[in-house]
């Protein structure tokens, strides 16, 4: 039984690496200014309150 669960996790690994997103720098240009713009609120936000 432990003969067949190298090769079965071994396939299950390939898989699940073939299947990983493909990065867009678009899209993730896109995140990077959104979640920017959220810290820079936040951070304006803490400021005036001190």
């Amino acid at each position: 039984m432990h003969i067949l669960i190298f090769p079965v996790g071994f396939i299950l690994w390939y898989l699940a690496y073939e299947a990983k997103p493909i990065i867009n720098d678009e899209v993730t240009h896109y995140w990077e200014e959104k979640n920017k713009n959220k810290r820079n609120k936040l951070f304006n936000i803490i400021n005036e309150s001190f």
